[in-house]
């Protein structure tokens, strides 16, 4: 009976301690569900870029431990990705500032970074975003393309000068990126420059120095010639000795003229300051009329002018006013025939001033138009020098205009005459200059 009694009190304990457990188990799995839904909420709003998220909620034990360490790492990913986003929105505004087209790409031709310059000068597919395409879907200009690859195999530096079209030249570096401080190259960093302007300038430079060295050397050569025959010959008659130093004369005259003009236009290009004044450009006019007229008797060439407005003050650096109309008039002279006509024209359009020389003489071909005012640049050189041109008169004169903010062209054909139209402005910002 005890005994009975014994089992049936073990039952129920066992019951009930089998209850109290179930409990347990209940409340303790319902907890660790909402834990685990707090989590997968979490990590789900951190998959769509969502850091502000954090696990919430009241947790003890290694639940509460689990719980910080996840919010620790959720601030640490925050904070690296700013991190990294910062400095590649810094590589960007660097890449997007810089003055050449800019591309890293890795070794198979995937491009990884470009910026909005590169992207115009390889003629980029606008269809496509080009970061994580390959070269050859992106690069759509295809000697650039065939630069790139070319040299994209190499473990140096190559640097290449490609003729893009008639008149766009690109200077194309290639540099291969390295890991860490081995030799295995991991990608390469294209810069691509446009060095047109560049390269214009130093053949312009190399012509200047081969012209100057021509032009110097023919009048030295010819003095040089005439003092030895000087000196070698001592039975020459007063007249053959006299016409001998009338042509070294002749030719120290144009030498002095020419370097003149190399200073002169070496000064205008310079910038070099110069002295600022308010001028009557009728008054200026007439200063040049007079001197010009008296060559154009010579050749009986008719020098007519008409000016619509003969009160006009223009702010000009000094002397250049005068120096511009000087140069296209007699140069309208020289180059028309005996019996022919010059005629100037000014008027007001636009609130500009307009001159225009124009002259029946011998014209200037459509070929040689663009080039007229090339420094040392003849149409024909041996009528050039017949007349006592230095070559360098019209570059000068561009330049002057150039100077005070104005504009020069010309309208020619061969055999019938040309037209110089100068266009100046009253330049009242110059008055700011005058101390």
């Amino acid at each position: 009976m005890q005994e009975a009694q014994f089992l049936n009190g073990l039952y129920i304990f066992i019951i009930l301690i089998l209850s109290i457990a179930t409990i347990i188990l209940i409340k303790y799995s319902i907890s660790l569900r909402s834990y685990l839904k707090e989590f997968m909420k979490v990590s789900k709003d951190i998959s769509n870029k969502q850091f502000d998220s954090r696990v919430k909620g009241q947790m003890s034990g290694e639940m509460g431990i689990f719980a910080n360490n996840f919010n620790s790492m959720i601030d640490t990913i925050n904070i690296t990705i700013k991190d990294i986003t910062d400095k590649n929105m810094q590589l960007k505004s660097i890449m997007q500032s810089v003055s050449h087209g800019i591309l890293a790409i890795d070794t198979k031709g995937k491009i990884l970074l470009i910026n909005d310059l590169a992207k115009i000068m390889v003629d980029g597919n606008q269809k496509l975003i080009p970061e994580g395409k390959n070269i050859r879907q992106f690069i759509q200009n295809q000697i650039v393309l065939d630069s790139i690859i070319y040299n994209m195999s190499g473990e140096n530096s190559t640097v290449i000068q490609k003729n893009i079209s008639k008149d766009t030249i690109y200077k194309i570096k290639i540099d291969p990126v390295h890991f860490e401080d081995t030799d295995a190259v991991i990608g390469f960093i294209i810069n691509i420059e446009n060095v047109t302007e560049y390269v214009k300038l130093e053949n312009m430079r190399k012509e200047f120095v081969a012209n100057v060295s021509h032009e110097l050397k023919t009048p030295i050569t010819s003095i040089k010639g005439f003092v030895e025959t000087l000196k070698m010959t001592d039975n020459l008659d007063d007249d053959t000795k006299n016409r001998f130093l009338t042509i070294i004369e002749n030719e120290a005259t144009r030498l002095t003229r020419l370097i003149d003009d190399i200073l002169l236009l070496s000064t205008i290009e310079n910038k070099t300051k110069k002295k600022v004044e308010k001028v009557d450009l009728f008054e200026v006019f007439e200063e040049v009329h007079e001197v010009v007229n008296y060559i154009a008797k010579k050749k009986n060439i008719k020098v007519k002018y008409e000016f619509k407005n003969k009160d006009i003050d223009l702010w000009e650096y000094s002397g250049y006013i005068r120096q511009i109309l000087l140069n296209i008039i007699s140069n309208a002279i020289k180059y028309t025939g005996e019996n022919g006509s010059v005629n100037i024209k000014q008027y007001i359009k636009a609130k500009k001033v307009f001159i225009e020389v124009k002259d029946n003489g011998i014209g200037i071909p459509q070929e040689d138009i663009d080039r007229i005012f090339e420094r040392f640049y003849r149409v024909d050189k041996a009528r050039s020098r017949s007349v006592g041109g230095t070559g360098l008169g019209l570059a000068i004169t561009k330049h002057m205009v150039k100077a005070l903010n104005g504009n020069i062209k010309v309208e020619s054909e061969l055999g019938v005459g040309s037209k110089f139209i100068i266009e100046l402005p009253f330049n009242t910002e110059l008055a700011k200059k005058v101390s």
